[in-house]
C-alpha cells in the first residue's frame, strides 16, 4: 500500500485488507516521503496489529515506484495485493483473486470506481481476453483496465520479470508497469466476475479539492460495509446497474458514430461531385 499524504483514510484502508475472510495477510505500508500525520497513523495501526508493517521511506523520484519493488521482495507470501490509502476491499476480495491465481500469475478485481454521488462507473475489459491485453500494449493511445487497487500477481511471476522502476515522464505507474508485466510470454491474466475492491478517485470529479473530512465521509460508510454480506450485496446491485448504464451509453455513442460517417459520407460525397463539376473541361463548369 503505497502512501503519501492520505493521513484521513489510510486507517480506513488497512482495515478493510484486515478483515479479510482470508486471516493470513500482511500489509506493507509503503511510505514515499510521507507526512508526520500519515506517520502517525501508519505507526499506530502496525503497532496495534502485528499484520502491519510501515517501511517509511524519505521521498523517492517521482512516485516512490521502486520502494514497491523492495516491499515485493520483502514480503513474506507469494501473492502480491495492491490497495491505494483512500480506496477499500471487500471481505472476499483476498479469497477470490487467490483462487484466480491457483491458474494464472496476473489477475484483478472486476474494475471500475465510485462517482461522487455514489454510483459505480466500470472499466470494461477482461485480462484473459486477448485483445484486452493487444490494446493494453499499443503506443498510439493510452488504454488500460486495470488500476493498481484490485489488482494482484504472483511473486514469483513479479521475481522473474522487470521490477518496478521510476516511470518516464508522460507515462503513469501502474500503466507502465503492468505493460512491462504483460509484454511476456508467460504472462497469464484473469479478471475476477466480482468487485471486490472499491476505488475512490482523488483525482476525478473535484475530489482533489476535497477536505480530509470530505474524503472520510464518503469512504466511512463503504468501509463499514465492506466487512459484511450486505455491502457485497449492494456492490453488486450498482455494478450491474453502471454495466447496464454503460452499455446504453456505448450503444448510443455507437449509433451517432454511424449518423456521423453517414452524415460525413454525404458531405464528402458532395463536396467531390461539386469539386468534379468545376474541374476545367467537364459539362457544365463555368469558371468564376
Amino acid at each position: 500500500m503505497p502512501t503519501h499524504s492520505h493521513a484521513s483514510t489510510l486507517a480506513l484502508s488497512v482495515g478493510s485488507a484486515l478483515q479479510q475472510t482470508e486471516p493470513d495477510v500482511e500489509v506493507i505500508i509503503i511510505g514515499d516521503g510521507v507526512t508526520e500525520q500519515v506517520r502517525k497513523a501508519a505507526v499506530a495501526l502496525a503497532a496495534s496489529d502485528e499484520r502491519v508493517r510501515f517501511f517509511d521511506h524519505p521521498k523517492g523520484e517521482n512516485h516512490g515506484e521502486t520502494y514497491r519493488d523492495a516491499a515485493i521482495r520483502e514480503a513474506a507470501s507469494d501473492a502480491i495485493f495492491y490497495l491505494c490509502d483512500d480506496d477499500l476491499l471487500m471481505r472476499h476480495h483476498v479469497a477470490d483473486l487467490l483462487e484466480l491465481l491457483k491458474t494464472h500469475n496476473f489477475v484483478q478485481s472486476k474494475n471500475g470506481y465510485f462517482t461522487v454521488d455514489g454510483q459505480i462507473g466500470p472499466y470494461p475489459g477482461d485480462l484473459a481476453e486477448a485483445d484486452t491485453i493487444a490494446q493494453t500494449l499499443r503506443h498510439d493511445i493510452v488504454f488500460s483496465v486495470v488500476s493498481i487497487t484490485g489488482t494482484a500477481h504472483s511473486r514469483e511471476f513479479y521475481l522473474a520479470g522487470e521490477p518496478w522502476t521510476t516511470t518516464p515522464p508522460g507515462e503513469f505507474p501502474d500503466h507502465h508497469q503492468w505493460r512491462k508485466m504483460m509484454r511476456r510470454p508467460e504472462f497469464s491474466g484473469a479478471t475476477s466476475t466480482r468487485m471486490t475492491a472499491l476505488q475512490f478517485p482523488s483525482s476525478s470529479e473535484g475530489r482533489d479539492s476535497w477536505t480530509p473530512e470530505q474524503r472520510v465521509a464518503e469512504i466511512a460508510e463503504w468501509a463499514h460495509l465492506a466487512a459484511t454480506d450486505e455491502g457485497m450485496s449492494r456492490v453488486d446491485e450498482l455494478v450491474a446497474r453502471g454495466d447496464r448504464l454503460t452499455l446504453i451509453r456505448y450503444l448510443a455513442e455507437l449509433t451517432e458514430l454511424r449518423l456521423f460517417r453517414l452524415r460525413r459520407g454525404q458531405v464528402i460525397a458532395h463536396n467531390l461531385a461539386t469539386f468534379v463539376r468545376r474541374l476545367p473541361g467537364a459539362r457544365g463548369s463555368r469558371r468564376r
